[in-house]
């Protein structure tokens, strides 16, 4: 299949934790093409399979049949992973969601995968009834941010986190 000619045949389908493997593999393969490994937050097995509760959405974009991308909201509840502690004077943390993670193969990339994935995310994250949803991206990922920003995020503050890396924390009121 041409993949060029597979934007209009992109299907989103809720992923379950057998999927693993491949995540890694697709987050493996953005990793190969980085010049800068600080552009991505490197996940385990374990970070990702936190993911799969009950308010969570682990989504697939598959092309002919193959995961092309996939893109993660994590409920994170109180867990320290949930960026709604670094919102000021949000007291409500497990209101919030994260969307985590949104990763497209090299050879997809620059059709708006990423971008539709986060829109498929939020929307979920509105129908669950979240107040809001927060993002953080490295301040060198442009098209990461750009794509945040296109999908009605504002960037609202610089942290430093994942091991001392930098990144912009981006939120979306929902509800």
């Amino acid at each position: 299949m041409d993949k060029k000619g597979c934007l209009k045949e992109i299907i989103f389908k809720k992923l379950e934790k057998d999927c693993i493997p491949t995540l890694l593999e697709i987050q493996e393969e953005a990793f190969a093409v980085l010049d800068d490994p600080d552009l991505l937050r490197r996940n385990t097995y374990e970070t990702l399979e936190v993911c799969f509760n009950q308010k969570s959405l682990v989504l697939g974009a598959y092309c002919g049949g193959e995961i092309v991308g996939f893109g993660i909201l994590y409920a994170a509840g109180k867990d320290k992973e949930n960026l709604a502690y670094s919102l000021d004077g949000c007291e409500d943390v497990e209101n919030y969601a994260n969307v985590k993670l949104t990763i497209v193969r090299p050879a997809f990339r620059g059709r708006g995968i990423q971008r539709m994935l986060i829109e498929r995310l939020v929307e979920y994250a509105a129908e669950e009834g979240f107040k809001g949803a927060c993002s953080t991206v490295s301040p060198k990922n442009n098209y990461s941010s750009n794509n945040l920003t296109k999908c009605g995020f504002e960037a609202v503050k610089t942290l430093v986190k994942y091991g001392g890396m930098k990144r912009i924390l981006f939120y979306k009121k929902l509800n």
